[in-house]
């Protein structure tokens, strides 16, 4: 590979048996491909849960013709998703090459057989030199016999960024997102509604940063519609964030989505707006009989939560939000809220109030909490409270021990701050789901 050009690989049986002799090919839950990883890339990979869910939501005829361009491949996971559910050949760009090979040999080893596979190929070198990707590209398949020069149909890029840092800035990234949307912005075909691009960005970029985004894709593509989306795995965080350009863009300008292992759970799409979360001023404001639930944060995140509240709770249903920040935002409403899989798919829990306490669950009172909320038939209980985390474990254990035989239903206990006049107070509160 000569210096500032690209060095192209053919998935092939060659490649394949080249990269078992550094790893093993295996697939992360049951059922699902075998990959070739280091588990430093296993680390950084999307899960294939997420990838193929994600490919599930592109409309294939919504796409130009072409191929499937990954800038920054990696182990080349969504770019297979991709290749596979949208039956187009694959074009990957990596910069490692130890990394691109076993691409590669991802790509053969997960091959369908179609004749489409002959335009793969794993390009070793820098994403953001278009030109040169794209004319080493045409010359592989030149060299193979292929006189074809098929187009970009679809660009996607999941750059790096620094490990374990609470907050990222795109100026962190690598490969750095508006010189590899400049460089490529000439080479993509562009449908009714503009390229299709999808930016795979980190959750954790905030309010400042996503508008730097928005700027870079405005003057890169200018007027070209996207659709921010938020997704959620169900663990109390947002864990993936990306922005969906042209021609894969929804009408709205914002989505949230919740997955499960294999399925999405809920969809809803719509535009922000904030959360008004009003303070309790005393514990007869938390009547018993009302209901809490607490909602997927990735729904507060996104600002879709009244879009949400609108299909959740009935005409007439007094509501309020307790809590609107953090792993458990609360919802407190006088009625149940719908049974709608689009509704109940953003919930965590949900339940009427039975109970209340003004002191955490301690070891020591361990049997007292549980002979109370056993009273309230409730014979398994979650504690899905801010609790210290070393003690956590073993509360939830040693409560679900002196629960064991308990004939009752499920129920969980939540924590809210209450103000009162001398100040803030914290109430623990049972509820039956």
């Amino acid at each position: 590979m000569e210096a500032g050009g690209h060095l192209a690989i053919v998935p092939s049986k060659k490649v394949v048996a080249s990269a078992k002799k550094t790893v093993k090919p295996r697939s992360a839950r049951k059922g699902e491909p075998s990959f070739f990883m280091t588990d430093e890339m296993r680390r950084l990979s999307t899960p294939w849960s997420v990838a193929s869910i994600r490919a599930s939501q592109i409309d294939p005829t919504s796409l130009p013709a072409g191929v499937i361009l990954d800038a920054a491949a990696g182990s080349g996971v969504q770019l297979i998703a991709f290749s596979n559910l949208l039956s187009r050949p694959a074009l990957g760009i990596e910069l490692d090459e130890g990394i691109a090979k076993l691409c590669a040999a991802n790509m053969h080893l997960n091959s369908d057989g179609e004749v489409q596979r002959t335009l793969d190929r794993v390009l070793v070198g820098d994403g953001c030199e278009a030109d040169s990707a794209i004319g080493k590209y045409w010359a592989s398949l030149r060299e193979s016999g292929t006189r074809a020069h098929p187009p970009v149909a679809m660009l996607h890029i999941d750059p790096e960024r620094p490990r374990d840092a609470q907050n990222h800035s795109i100026d962190e990234m690598r490969p750095d997102l508006k010189s590899l949307l400049k460089s490529w912005s000439g080479l993509l075909q562009v449908g009714p509604k503009g390229p299709a691009i999808l930016l795979d960005l980190s959750p954790r970029l905030d309010t400042v940063q996503r508008a730097m985004v928005d700027g870079i894709i405005e003057t890169t593509f200018p007027g070209c519609h996207r659709t921010w989306e938020w997704l959620s795995r169900g663990g109390g965080r947002v864990d993936r964030l990306s922005v969906w350009i042209g021609s894969i863009s929804s009408e709205a300008t914002r989505r949230c989505i919740r997955v499960g292992t294999k399925k999405v759970m809920s969809v809803i799409e719509g535009e922000p707006s904030g959360a008004t979360v009003e303070s309790f001023n005393s514990a007869l404001e938390v009547p018993k009989g009302a209901f809490i639930t607490i909602v997927d944060p990735a729904l507060i995140e996104c600002g879709l939560q009244n879009s949400w509240l609108r299909k959740a709770v009935q005409k007439g249903t007094g509501y309020s939000w307790i809590r609107t920040e953090g792993r458990r935002p609360l919802l407190i409403h006088t009625d149940d809220i719908s049974k709608e899989d689009e509704v109940r798919g953003f919930v965590v829990a949900t339940g009427k109030i039975v109970h209340q306490r003004l002191s955490a669950p301690e070891l020591h009172t361990l049997d007292q909490v549980a002979s109370s909320v056993a009273k309230k038939g409730i014979g398994k209980i979650t504690l899905r409270c801010n609790l210290d985390p070393d003690i956590h474990p073993t509360l939830q254990r040693r409560i679900s021990r002196e629960l064991k035989g308990v004939d009752g239903g499920k129920g969980f206990m939540v924590d809210m701050e209450l103000q009162r006049p001398n100040g803030p107070q914290k109430l623990y509160i049972v509820c039956k789901e």
